[in-house]
């Protein structure tokens, strides 16, 4: 498994970022945060608030009550019981609070003009309450516990202060949040700079470049995790090294007694003669020498390839080298001209590359067109426009699957055809160390059958 997730069997949904998840989750617990306390806010304002009227509603009852009996206790000592209950002289407006004066029995004896004519609770008893409709009631007893005054306050008249400081405290919300957003993104952004510079100095290098990664700046944490990877890198340089020692060591320690044997065997065929049977067994030997030998050419330059030869090029015409190439091939097969160069008129082919790797690779990707074309078929080696060069052939066309596969070490499509398989490996190595890419194209580009290579070099 890599960093990617699995949204299904089989399934590949898209990357996730350490930044996107950090931040997404600040945000989400920041804002979580901050309704959380916003709600016990609500909470502890509702309760003050309502502690606040209930104490407006008691401290009105308790100046108002006094003075009402005083003033107007001759109305309260005349007004008959069976009629109904006068309201005390003002001109008529709407009232915050309403009232009544009546009796511990609960017979309302006087009243504001927007009061009821029945008591708003009964049994008259000191204290809070609710009536019927809603309304927030106080009730105070006189000091000669005759009267008492019920003081109401209109239902929803609190609603509206409770909403108004609820609004007030979550209206910042929608200007916090996105600038919460903002900052944590650039929090996040600043605090994992270091992390992204580790990593694209990681995919910038090539596979071949396997120096140290630089741990100077960076966090404690980082430190070790790069001092870690820089140990696996020093360890898998020296296993590389010893590979390509290996495999260059053998590689020319057979060159010679292959050579030497080729040259026996071919005696032995002269001297039995190339017609009788034995003759030709040891032509047939002779072959597998001569494949012996090629492969052990091909161990070199790919451990030339390997070792970061090509990285030390720079910018050189390549035009002269590539025709000599092909005139080179030309004359080692049977059909003259059967290679065939197009350089769209070009006098010049400049391009950043090491002269000699340029060399290899090139006669590489002829020698592979020549061998698994058509018999008889013309390949063709194009230059330009632009720093690219390309080969093609009329061979049979490669499914895409196993044109993939193609810059694999070893990988043949046809074990019965005489071969390496490392010729597109060195070319693929050797273009990606010249800062370019290797692509394959089959059928050829414009054509309906045969292979193509495209050989990019870096910009020039």
């Amino acid at each position: 498994m890599t960093q990617l997730e699995r949204s299904g069997p089989g399934i590949m949904s898209t990357p996730w970022t350490l930044r996107g998840r950090l931040t997404r989750s600040l945000t989400l617990g920041i804002t979580l945060s901050w309704l959380s306390a916003a709600a016990l806010a609500v909470v502890a304002v509702r309760f003050e608030l309502h502690e606040e009227f209930d104490s407006v509603l008691q401290e009105t009852a308790q100046h108002l009550l006094p003075s009402t009996l005083e003033e107007h206790r001759p109305v309260l000592e005349t007004t008959n019981l069976g009629t109904a209950p006068p309201t005390l002289p003002a001109v008529p407006h709407d009232e915050y609070i309403t009232y009544q004066i009546l009796t511990v029995d609960g017979q309302v004896r006087l009243r504001s003009h927007q009061a009821p004519m029945r008591a708003y609770l009964l049994p008259v008893v000191t204290g809070f309450g609710w009536d019927p409709q809603g309304r927030r009631v106080y009730t105070e007893m006189s000091v000669d516990g005759q009267h008492a005054i019920e003081i109401a306050e209109p239902a929803g008249h609190r609603a509206e202060p409770i909403v108004d400081a609820i609004f007030s405290l979550l209206l910042p919300l929608g200007a916090l949040v996105p600038l919460a957003i903002w900052l944590i993104h650039r929090s996040v952004r600043r605090g994992l700079s270091p992390l992204t510079a580790v990593q694209q100095e990681i995919a910038s290098r090539s596979r071949s470049n396997l120096e140290p990664l630089p741990a100077a700046g960076l966090p404690a944490e980082l430190v070790t995790m790069v001092t870690d990877v820089n140990l696996l890198l020093q360890r898998l340089a020296l296993a590389m090294e010893g590979e390509r020692s290996f495999a260059a060591n053998s590689a020319h320690e057979m060159r010679t007694p292959v050579a030497a044997a080729m040259a026996q065997t071919q005696l032995l065929a002269a001297h039995l003669g190339e017609a009788t049977p034995l003759g030709q067994r040891a032509l047939a030997i002779c072959e597998d020498l001569r494949r012996m030998s090629r492969l052990a050419e091909r161990l070199l330059q790919l451990s030339r390839a390997e070792a970061g030869v090509a990285m030390a090029g720079g910018l050189l015409d390549a035009l002269p080298l590539v025709v000599m190439l092909v005139e080179d091939a030309n004359r080692q097969v049977a059909e003259p001209h059967r290679i065939r160069l197009e350089t769209g008129g070009a006098t010049s082919f400049m391009v950043r590359a090491e002269i000699d790797m340029l060399g290899i690779a090139v006669r590489n990707l002829l020698d592979n067109a020549l061998l698994h074309g058509a018999a008889e078929g013309v390949v063709s080696l194009r230059v330009g426009p632009g720093p690219v060069l390309s080969v093609s052939n009329d061979g049979p066309v490669v499914a895409a699957a196993e044109l993939a596969t193609l810059t694999e070490r070893f990988r043949r499509l046809d074990d019965d055809r005489p071969g390496s398989g490392l010729g597109l490996a060195i070319v693929n190595t050797i273009a990606q160390q010249f800062g370019g890419a290797l692509r394959l194209h089959s059928p050829a580009r414009g054509s309906t059958q045969g292979f193509e290579v495209e050989f990019a070099f870096s910009a020039v």
